[in-house]
């Protein structure tokens, strides 16, 4: 099926938003409008979108590109939720989204919540909200066209490298954590995030130090050990690799208020 680009910097202007009733047979009707459309259907029915005919299942959803033609043929008067939308999509960083999913009556509630917003908006806070919500929605949709692998072992040792990495943990450690063995992990990690999961764990080191060395009073030995580094003399040659200068180095650098968060 054919996708359709969601920009990820910017939000979408919501022009029509809510639950209506469809009584389109025989493909007789053409909805081709200036505004892409987000429907939810409630029915089953044959539809042509992007000039391919398709099955449409209670729970499935489809994205109609704004200018495209689309037609239905339903096998009987049903209801869809429908967010109708305009968008900026000149430049910036964008998600796929495919414009026939199944499986999306879980996201129901989701366009419910929309559709509220939008009805009862009057300020624009009101209406901001309704078009985060909507963002939301968009996201979900694209996250479904892009799923993540199950029993994600690269998403399981991300999470245990910030939570333990001011532990003196490794490689090993981590693959255990995600069940694993180190020359997989490293594999899947690498794929997923475009670095091995031991430089993940000394980046997030590096920038913590940063942030205590910069940030606050504490003794140089201190702040080795809340990154996971307890010995003096390796932390010197592990903040200089990473950060360019030596621990004291960084520190003087600084010019923010030096303060302990302990007190």
């Amino acid at each position: 099926m054919a996708e359709w680009h969601l920009p990820l910097e910017k939000l979408a202007t919501i022009k029509v938003a809510g639950q209506f009733a469809l009584t389109d047979q025989n493909f007789s009707t053409v909805h081709q409008g200036n505004t892409h459309a987000l429907h939810l259907h409630g029915y089953t029915a044959e539809m042509i979108l992007a000039a391919e005919r398709i099955a449409i299942a209670p729970g499935d959803l489809t994205l109609s590109p704004a200018g495209l033609p689309t037609m239905y043929n339903l096998a009987k008067p049903g209801r869809h939720w429908c967010i109708h939308f305009q968008i900026d999509q000149d430049g910036g960083p964008s998600a796929p989204i495919s414009l026939h999913l199944a499986g999306c009556a879980h996201l129901r509630e989701k366009f419910a919540h929309v559709s509220w917003q939008f009805a009862t908006a009057s300020d624009d806070i009101g209406f901001h909200s309704a078009r985060i919500a909507t963002q939301e929605l968009l996201l979900l949709a694209a996250r479904q066209s892009n799923p993540l692998p199950h029993n994600d072992a690269a998403a399981a040792a991300a999470q245990f490298i910030d939570n333990h990495f001011s532990e003196p943990v490794g490689l090993e450690e981590i693959a255990a954590a995600a069940a694993t063995s180190k020359v997989y992990l490293n594999r899947v990690f690498r794929k997923r995030f475009g670095t091995t999961a031991l430089h993940r764990l000394l980046q997030r080191r590096a920038e913590h130090a940063r942030f205590l060395l910069e940030s606050t009073d504490l003794p140089i030995w201190r702040v080795a050990e809340r990154c996971g580094v307890p010995d003096a003399q390796h932390f010197n040659k592990f903040v200089k690799s990473m950060l360019g200068s030596s621990p004291s180095a960084v520190r003087q650098r600084a010019s923010a208020k030096i303060v302990d968060p302990d007190r």
